[in-house]
This record gives C-alpha cells, structure tokens and sequence, in this order.
C-alpha cells in the first residue's frame, strides 16, 4: 500500500541490496558451469587419436564399438592418452544421449571410471606439474560425476545401500553404501541438489574453486534445526558439500563404487590413488539458493509487528557449530534482517583463511523493540551459547575471541555488548531511590529490569566492527514520518502489560519513549535526543576492546564527512577507533564490496593477536586505500 511503502522508504536505515538469488538452468545450462568444466566436444589429442586409428566414423556411428576398440587399443598399450581419450569419447557420447537417459548414464559411468582411473593411476603430477590432460581428466570426471549423479537422484538411488549399474564398456559396477563426510548427520539433510543446476542472481562475488567433484547444496530438515543443542540455523539453511565417485577393484575382479559426501568447507583435498587433488568447492550457490525465497512476511511487518514475529528473532548459525573457529556474530539494521549480511558472508567464505579460522552467526530482532530490549535479548543469547558450551565440556578459547558486527542500528545494539553501565542508567531513570523501586516489583519484573538496564560487558567481546551506526542518531528519527511508523509499532505485549510500577516511572522518565503516552520503539531510540542513546554515548568501553567504524559517504571516497543518506559522518565517527574507512557508498555499507574488504582485513589482523594459532597471514600496509588508523 502506498502509505506503508512511503514509511517504508523514509525508514529503511539498513538498505536493501537487490535481493540475492537463483535461477534454474537444469541439465542444458550444465555445460555453461564454472565457465570450463567441460571442453566442448573432444579435445584435438583425442580428435588427433581417433585419426590415428581410423576411428572417427567409429565415434560418430558406432558408440559401443568404439569404446571397445579403444579399451583393447589401452591394454595392447597402456598409454595415458588412451585412457583420456576413452573418457573423453564417453563423456561426450552419453551427453549426445541426453535423450535417452538409461543410455546416456552407461557412458557418464565409463567417462568417470576412465576418468578415475587416469588421475589416480596414471597422473603424475610430481613429474608433469603443468600437464593440460590432467586437467582435461578432472574436467571430464566433474561432469561425468554430476550427471550421473542426477540420473541416480531422479531414481532415488542417490543414498541406496547397494545397486548396480552397467558401463558403457560392459563393466558391471557394483554401488555400495554411501559414505557421509558432512559436518551433520545423514538424517539431517533432507535432499541434495546439484549446484550446477542453479546459477546465481546479484552476487558481486563468486566463491568457487576448481579441483575434482560435483559441488552440491545440502538442505537441512526442519529437525536439524537445533542440532546438537547448539543455536538454531537460519531459516532454509543450506550447507556446501562435493561429491565424488569413488572406484575399487577387489581380489575378485569385481567392480565397486562408492559415493562420497565431503563437506567442501571443511575439505581442502581428497586422496585419488598416490595424489592429492583439491577438492572442487562452490560456496555462492548453495547460499543463494537458500534466500531464493521470501520471507512469510515484509521488512516492515518485521518492524511493526514484533509479537507476531517474535518466533524468528534470535541467534542463528550459518554453519554447524566449531569450538576450533572464533565467531563472528552479525547484527542487522533498522527493518532488516540476517538477509542483509549474505552478500558479505559470501565475499568472505571465499578466503581460506577465514574459512578455516572463523564461523558466521547472526543475530536477527525486530527493531521496532526498543534498543536495549533487542540488546538483552543478543546477551542473552550469547551467554547461553557460552554456556551450553562449557556444560558440553568443549573448549571456549576461540568463543572468548568473538567479533560482533553491527550496521546501523545494530551497532547501538552491538555496543552494549562491550560496556558495563553499571547502576548509572537506573539511577539516572528512576532516581537516588531506585533500589526502594526496584524492591515494590515482583522478582520476574525486577530480574527483567536490572538486566536490561545494568548490563555488564561480555569477557568473550573481544573486538567490534560498526558499519554506518549512528552512535548520535539520525536526524530522520525527528521526522514526522518517523514519529508515524513508530506510532504503528506495537510492542510485545509482555513488555507493554508490565507497564505498572517501575515502567510507569520508565514512562515519566523518557527512557522507553518521547513523552508520558508510549514506549520507546527502535525508531525513537535513534533520534539524537533519545535519553538511551546519549546515555549509549556517554559509556566507554571495557578495557581492551578493540573496535573499528566502516562510514559511507555518497558524495566521494575517503572523505571524513558528508553523510550516507541517513546517518552522517558526524554521528557515525567514534574517537578511539583503532581504524576508520570511509567509502563512497549510501546507507548501505556492508554490501560495498571495498568495506567486505575492510572487514576482511580486520579479521585477519584479529589473528594476529594469537600467534599461537601459527596462520600465515598477509600483510597489510599502514594506510589501507583511505583509511585511518590508530595503534591498537
């Protein structure tokens, strides 16, 4: 409706990017994936073979008799050659069967055992580094393993324990049980889809690599969602894995395969024959497939209806839990949700450094709540993951190095994490006779109050990042606009109905609201008036935090001041910072691709405060682009 949207327009602080996504290409967009992982037809040193042997009418005409004549050809001599042009003839003569699927997967099943065979037989990457046909064979294996496994998923024998299949060269292949190298349980994933059937809509990065495998996107069940006992996973959670195809010849001669699930995020390489190969790994894919979907409802329900929205607000892991990776916790803006950091996550997940030293979780909350509110509620929930933590008997020496995130509105909540108010803001709001106050409230109502209002700095916050946070508000918030959606927000009724006693001097004192009608909603909390946010300004942080300031400028790079649109330089600067950047860019910063950077880096230079952890990590020079920097 265009009254809503209006609101919508003036009050979107966190700024959506346009929305992440997927298309489906199917089998006939395969061939484009990855750009490479195909030739198209033979490649001239089969095509040179072929014409060797006379056997180009043979290929075109005679499909079974070719791959015989080639198999004798490889025994009478057994050339690497000859087994790459078997493989690549198969290959390419079941994709000519596309039609005929039965057909076309006896030749898919020869071009990967031939395939197989060559890389872990014959290769000899220790003599030949920079062999093109290595390449071709890996080539080769790739799509041979992802079209077969799509025959095998259409016929449900994808996880069977035990089937056969014949090839195209007469093999009877013998598939046992699957083995599972994922970092959930079998029974947690509900089915497995080829990446290479889904290509990606409005990603400014691609993470993928190249090596051998058929990258997949593992959907979770609704059951897995509190695997473990650990935090829930977000909605329509996805995880990367990579399959593969493995061959075994037993005393008997019989032939075995076996299929292989790897966690490719956890999988650098896999062992085929003597050597290592790098495992193919796509992480893009499988995370905009999983935010393919809107949400049940819009960014301003979210904000306008927290009770009703109450069940997706918390913390969420964006991958199994690892007590051997520091998290970095994500906490979003104004009518924004978890969604606004997967253009970051995906930029980041591409380097290995990262990926092997850090975990993504996210906070979601609805910020028509009042700040402090949403900020108990992230405290909350991170002591209670420290605690499953040490009730697990697991090691909390990576946990007690986080780094929280926060943009926009979601660095005021962020902040609190790293800050003791100790009983300032109780006795600034109710007065020298607060405790006599607190004492009149039932024990739940005085609990809730004294937590929410005399916090204390979390131990295990070691550094924040803030992006375009408006640490002295937003001029916007003043608004009449503004004041209008923060009239529509209804609060939960848990915290309206305790407006008796201590919330009725709440209510005189300005704290929840702007005057003696309401509570304080998010968007009151962001006017630079607001008692919480000068009270938010006036505390420092507990010693030895470390924290940066990512600001967006919409008039030019670099510059410190300006404004993004929302929040001004002015606002968003903090003195102390061990590192400013500032960036051409709107309100929307933590999709700018230089301050993903910018994040990078600091997360890089967090590892170097543990040597013991002995990561090899770049350098980086005293003044990155325009940033400034403090020692810290």
């Amino acid at each position: 409706m265009p009254f809503a949207a209006s609101i919508g327009g003036l009050l979107l602080v966190s700024g959506c990017s346009s929305e992440i996504s997927v298309t489906r290409v199917g089998a006939s967009g395969r061939i484009g994936y990855g750009e490479s992982i195909t030739p198209a037809g033979i490649s001239q040193e089969t095509n040179n073979l072929l014409g060797n042997f006379l056997l180009e009418e043979t290929f075109e005409e005679r499909p079974t008799e070719l791959v015989m004549e080639l198999e004798e050809l490889f025994r009478s001599e057994p050339q690497p050659g000859y087994l790459a042009a078997l493989a690549d003839c198969s290959l390419n003569i079941g994709l000519r069967y596309r039609s005929d699927p039965d057909t076309a997967a006896r030749y898919y099943l020869s071009a990967a055992l031939y395939s197989y065979g060559y890389l872990a037989a014959l290769d000899r990457p220790d003599l030949e580094p920079y062999n093109a046909e290595r390449l071709l064979m890996m080539r080769i294996y790739n799509l041979a393993t992802t079209e077969l496994f799509d025959y095998l998923h259409r016929r449900g024998l994808h996880l069977k324990s035990s089937f056969s299949l014949n090839a195209a060269g007469g093999q009877r292949v013998n598939f046992q049980s699957p083995e599972f190298e994922l970092p959930l349980a079998p029974e947690h994933f509900g089915d497995y889809l080829l990446c290479a059937d889904y290509r990606t809509k409005n990603l400014t990065h691609i993470s993928r690599s190249f090596g051998v495998g058929a990258p997949l996107i593992c959907e979770l069940t609704e059951d897995a969602i509190r695997e473990g006992g650990q935090t829930r996973f977000a909605e329509q959670q996805t995880l990367p894995a990579t399959l593969l195809i493995r061959f075994e010849m037993p005393e008997r001669g019989v032939l075995n395969a076996r299929l292989l699930y790897l966690d490719s995020k956890n999988r650098e390489t896999v062992r085929l024959g003597k050597y290592n190969l790098p495992v193919e790994q796509d992480f893009s894919t499988p995370l905009a497939y999983m935010v393919r979907n809107p949400l049940p409802f819009d960014y301003l329900t979210y904000m306008l209806r927290p009770e009703a929205t109450r069940q997706m607000q918390g913390l969420y892991m964006f991958e199994p839990f690892r007590e051997d990776r520091i998290p970095v916790v994500l906490v979003h803006g104004l009518m924004s949700n978890i969604r606004t950091w997967m253009q970051l996550i995906n930029t980041l997940q591409s380097d290995p450094v990262l990926r092997k030293h850090y975990q993504f979780w996210g906070f979601t909350y609805s910020s028509g709540n009042p700040v402090l509110l949403s900020a108990k509620m992230l405290r909350d929930d991170l002591l209670l993951e420290e605690e499953r933590l040490r009730e697990s008997g697991r090691s909390t020496e990576m946990f007690s190095r986080m780094v929280i995130v926060g943009h926009s509105m979601g660095g005021l909540v962020a902040k609190t994490m790293a800050m003791n108010s100790g009983d300032r803001l109780l006795e600034s709001v109710l007065g020298e006779d607060y405790q006599e106050k607190l004492e009149g409230l039932e024990p739940e109502q005085r609990l809730f109050v004294e937590e929410m209002m005399n916090f204390e700095a979390l131990p295990f916050a070691k550094r924040l990042v803030f992006f375009a946070v408006p640490h002295h508000g937003s001029e916007m918030a003043q608004s009449w606009i503004a004041h209008l959606g923060s009239s529509l927000i209804r609060l939960p009724v848990t915290l309206v109905t305790r407006g008796e006693g201590i919330f009725k001097a709440l209510m005189d004192h300005g704290v929840f609201m702007p005057d003696d009608t309401k509570f304080a909603t998010g968007i009151d909390n962001l006017d630079p008036d607001n008692r919480m946010l000068n009270f938010l300004r006036s505390l420092p942080f507990a010693p030895g935090v470390v924290y940066h300031s990512v600001i967006g400028n919409r008039e030019e790079d670099g510059v410190p001041g300006g404004s993004d649109g929302i929040v001004p330089y002015l606002s968003s600067h903090l003195d102390g910072a061990a590192s400013e950047l500032v960036v051409k860019s709107g309100h929307s910063v933590q999709v700018n691709p230089l301050a993903i950077q910018e994040l990078r880096r600091i997360l890089i230079e967090h590892l170097r405060q543990f040597p013991e952890l002995k990561v090899d990590l770049p350098k980086f020079p005293d003044k990155v682009g325009n940033e400034t920097k403090n020692p810290r």
